[in-house]
Parts: structure tokens; C-alpha cells; sequence
């Protein structure tokens, strides 16, 4: 389905003058971001620390895989990270 085997794979839209910036997991899960032309380093680094959070969640024998993340730690880490490396 996709041509890059590279996680990372920088804007793939634009929106109302807003880049698209997605992320693919090996599971195929789609991580997305809309922003103003933010540092691709800073971007890709976020991404990575998510994914490392997506994945201690997704290890954990008490979450099922196919229903939403609705832990207030993760949304918390998350916007945690967005505040440290995005701004």
C-alpha cells in the first residue's frame, strides 16, 4: 500500500495553510498532525516518543488493541511532548 518504508513520512496534505504530517506504524496505525511548517527534526522526534508510548499501551495485556486509548496518562505524556519539542 505504501511506497515508503520510512515510518516518518513528512507532509502528505495541506489543510486551510496547515501542513499534514503523518506517521505509519508497522500495524499500519496512522498518527497525524496539522501544523504551520514546524521543524521536521522536532516533528519526527515527537512522533517517535508517541510511538513508544502507543506501543507500552498496545503491550499491555489489559487493553485490547482494537478499542480507543482513553488512559489521561497518555493524553497527558502526549501533550507533554507536543509542549517540549513542538512548542
Amino acid at each position: 500500500m505504501w511506497l515508503s518504508k520510512e515510518p516518518h513520512l513528512k507532509i502528505v496534505d495541506r489543510f486551510n495553510g496547515l501542513n499534514v504530517t503523518a506517521f505509519v506504524t508497522p500495524g499500519n496505525t496512522r498518527f497525524l498532525m496539522l501544523h504551520d511548517g514546524r521543524s521536521d527534526d522536532a516533528i519526527r522526534a515527537f512522533f517517535t516518543e508517541v510511538y513508544e508510548l502507543y506501543i507500552r499501551i498496545m503491550l499491555n495485556p489489559f487493553h485490547s488493541p482494537t478499542s480507543r486509548i482513553t488512559s489521561r496518562e497518555f493524553d497527558r505524556k502526549v501533550k507533554l511532548l507536543a509542549k517540549r519539542l513542538i512548542g
